[in-house]
């Protein structure tokens, strides 16, 4: 907390009531009035929602691959019936004839939940891959239940929009994307995206060298200064520096613009694959936001204060919700194997 008495007040009204929020791997400490907004994600499937039931899915698939064959003059279906769970139903495809030449089919399968479609995309080329893809969307439709959407599950796998995803595996990529809405707060956004796999066709030299010299929050920014020069904006600078998220290792910069808005962002540059450290891992927060436009409301509602306060306090609850291979005490709310029935509901 900050020993502004002001700012202590308005966050202890905004955190007065709490609760955890969970998306993909992790979990996120926000205020009990707020909302989870979803983001692309892919585990390492693609995922899409759709509402509605298994007619609906069937009118679905007839419109994706309309649309297919508009985009794509060569589009070729080499299956559509039924997928691997009941209540399922799958495509493969290739999209052109490019895609044909290099085996490159597409698995979509789509699973219905009572009133949700869920739709798995992935795309892939040898017949060995093609069979292990076939079994994993196939786990993975096994695995899905249904979640409220404040329901944490405290078992192993995936949070995604809707639902949970149960696996204890972890070579496969994954990718993760959400935001927050805060209504107390309502110009404020504030936004999570990590790629456990970022710069993996990289060799480990050039990786290393490119997270020293490049790929870092302030060598970015000090990148940018450089290019631009005097047309670089006017900014006034709060905060910049190393920060560690846990144990996540990154750097920070928090500014105000010019306009009144507040432009902070933090970044970690982890190990490609290492699911305690993924690749690439970052949040942002904006103030002075209106019609998902930064910059457009009249003012921030937050002094510099309130701000470096809010951003502090919610990446102190960042955490992973069950604890990975790596990941060290304190970096996730629950130890493995609690609640062990995976927390959704079917």
């Amino acid at each position: 907390m900050p020993r502004n008495s002001k700012s202590n007040m308005i966050l202890k009204k905004t955190f007065d009531r709490t609760k955890l929020a969970c998306f993909g791997r992790y979990a996120l400490q926000v205020p009990e009035d707020s909302e989870l907004l979803w983001g692309e994600a892919s585990f390492p499937s693609r995922i899409r929602i759709i509402e509605g039931d298994l007619l609906k899915a069937r009118a679905q698939i007839v419109e994706d691959i309309a649309m297919l064959k508009r985009k794509y003059s060569s589009y070729e279906v080499i299956y559509n019936g039924s997928g691997p769970v009941e209540s399922s139903l799958q495509i493969r495809y290739y999209e052109d004839e490019v895609a044909k030449e290099y085996n490159a089919l597409y698995f979509d399968t789509y699973i219905v939940k009572n009133d949700l479609i869920f739709v798995l995309g992935d795309s892939l080329g040898d017949r060995e891959t093609q069979d292990l893809v076939a079994r994993r969307q196939a786990a993975q439709a096994r695995s899905l239940s249904l979640r409220e959407d404040d329901e944490v599950p405290t078992s192993q796998g995936y949070c995604i929009e809707k639902a949970f995803m149960a696996s204890d595996l972890y070579n496969d990529q994954e990718m993760v994307n959400a935001g927050l809405y805060i209504p107390t707060l309502p110009d404020v956004t504030f936004s999570i995206s990590s790629n456990k796999d970022a710069y993996s066709d990289l060799k480990k030299d050039d990786f290393d060298r490119m997270k020293r010299e490049e790929l870092g929050l302030l060598a970015r920014i000090r990148g940018a200064q450089e290019i631009q020069g005097s047309r670089y904006p006017d900014r006034t600078v709060l905060r910049e520096g190393r920060r560690a998220v846990q144990h996540w290792q990154g750097e920070e910069s928090l500014v105000r613009r010019a306009d009144g808005t507040h432009d902070f962002e933090w970044c970690s540059i982890g190990t490609p694959k290492d699911v305690a450290n993924p690749a690439e891992f970052s949040a942002r927060m904006y103030t002075k936001v209106a019609d998902n436009l930064v910059g457009a409301a009249a003012k921030s509602s937050l002094s510099d204060a309130e701000a470096i306060a809010l951003w502090d306090k919610l990446l102190d609850g960042l955490k992973f919700r069950v604890k990975v291979p790596g990941a060290p005490v304190g970096s996730y709310y629950f130890p493995p194997g609690v609640g062990a029935d995976g927390g959704g509901r079917r």
